[in-house]
């Protein structure tokens, strides 16, 4: 029997939607909120499962595709930086952060492409050693 707790976790996290991510369909959300919230934590297959179903979503366009890996990388961030999550939960997202950042290192072919790629692995050094 689910308690309150559960209930009203439930009710908030099946009302979000990610702004971040162009997509928006019922399951990829869901495989989202799995992610971000540990709500499956012992399954760590729901991890790639989700990057995978990601990636069949996208348009070939080099700016979906940038949009999409940025979204990813912030989505696993925020994933690590939360420490109400499974400490083994937040290792899995740091062991697969580099999935969307070697993405986006492919797609940089400017200036400023390569700048904000290097913006985010600063932002990941950094952060990484606050919450881990």
């Amino acid at each position: 029997m689910e308690n309150m707790r559960d209930k009203s976790f439930k009710a908030l996290t099946s009302s979000i939607v990610f702004t971040q991510f162009a997509v928006q369909t019922p399951a990829i959300n869901a495989l989202r909120e799995k992610v971000r919230f540990a709500s499956d934590a012992n399954n760590p297959q729901v991890l790639m499962f989700w990057l995978n179903a990601e990636q069949a979503l996208v348009v070939n366009a080099d700016h979906s595709c940038r949009q999409l890996y940025q979204a990813q990388f912030y989505l696993l961030l925020d994933a690590i930086n939360d420490t109400l999550l499974p400490s083994h939960w937040r290792a899995l997202c740091l062991d697969n952060i580099y999935q969307p950042l070697l993405a986006l290192q492919r797609l940089s072919d400017c200036t400023d492409t390569k700048k904000q790629l290097r913006h985010l692995w600063l932002e990941l050094n950094i952060t990484r050693h606050y919450f881990l």
